[in-house]
């Protein structure tokens, strides 16, 4: 077990434990460190040395193998027996109050990079069909960047991080960050999976079409009493287009596969948009690839681990 980790100027040592949390379906990746309060039999004195704000780098891993976990920036410390220090990524820096403002008839990577170009240093990368989505009216009302950026993720559904200082804005499920194998007899501590058949999965989207007018029209597609997705489109309000994109992404949701997470060690290095080969020798009709949806890495003396949320089943 090894690790680096840099907070302001200074490298940590004591550390009791590391947690790093990663989730497509989160605006932010966060990391929590605590290290212990006491060394050499007296209080460690922390506040003058570090602060909100200071930058914090994140290596874990084994001997001279480390991996670049998380970099961002400390949120906020908590100081008794034990010191605890929460760190967020650079979404951080979108903390920031913009001008007030009202689009019309505006694209949403406009609005983006409208804000983003205010705050300055950052980049935008965006991924094919981001640009298709469009707001008749978009306002900005005593605001930061990062309230503007979390409205727009939670109404187009869109795949919206910041790696750096480089947004990056994609159609849910289309960015691609590397491979890994999971082979069950060999590299996987512990798994919570459920096989699912495609005839026993239950899925019910709902399908939200937006005109110039900001008019919503919702349809259903699909059963209740399961998983239930929300996607919307802007300027298709027609039921019968709603129902053929219902019925289309219903096929990403509805497969015989596994749903739920394992559990790993720290290598192979993974985070979300990784596809995760599953390799089960015992079931070898049951390997496939998924999706990965969300990693929380753990560093301790009790050993490093990830846990993997799989998302949608890729091939």
């Amino acid at each position: 077990m090894s690790y680096d980790i840099q907070v302001g100027n200074y490298k940590i040592n004591h550390l009791l434990s590391c947690e790093v949390r990663k989730s497509s379906n989160k605006l932010s990746d966060t990391a929590t460190i605590k290290l212990n309060g006491m060394a050499y039999n007296s209080a460690l004195e922390i506040e003058s040395k570090i602060k909100r704000g200071d930058e914090v780098d994140i290596k874990l891993g084994y001997d001279e193998t480390l991996f670049d976990e998380f970099k961002g920036f400390i949120s906020s410390i908590t100081t008794d027996n034990t010191i605890i220090i929460e760190v967020e990524d650079g979404m951080f820096l979108t903390r920031k109050e913009v001008k007030n403002k009202q689009y019309k008839n505006v694209k949403a990577i406009e609005v983006l990079e409208d804000v983003m170009s205010q705050l300055g240093g950052f980049t935008i990368v965006k991924g094919d069909g981001v640009s298709d989505l469009r707001y008749d009216k978009f306002t900005v009302s005593n605001a930061t960047a990062y309230d503007v950026i979390k409205k727009i993720k939670e109404e187009t559904g869109l795949h919206i991080f910041v790696k750096g200082t480089v947004l990056h804005i994609h159609l849910k499920y289309t960015y691609k960050e590397g491979d890994a194998n999971y082979d069950f007899s060999k590299n996987v501590e512990k798994a919570s999976l459920k096989y699912v058949k495609i005839e026993d999965k239950k899925v019910q989207i709902e399908v939200i079409g937006i005109n110039r007018k900001n008019e919503k029209t919702k349809v259903l597609v699909g059963e209740k009493g399961g998983d239930k997705v929300t996607v919307h489109r802007y300027n298709v309000t027609d039921p019968k287009a709603l129902k053929i994109i219902g019925n289309e992404e219903i096929k990403k949701h509805r497969y015989t596969g596994y749903e739920g997470n394992i559990t790993t060690w720290l290598f192979p290095f993974c985070t979300y948009g990784y596809s995760c080969n599953i390799i089960d020798t015992d079931y070898p009709n049951r390997e496939a690839i998924y999706y990965c949806e969300a990693v929380t890495s753990s560093f301790s003396e009790n050993g490093g681990v990830r846990k993997i949320t799989l998302g949608i089943k890729l091939a």
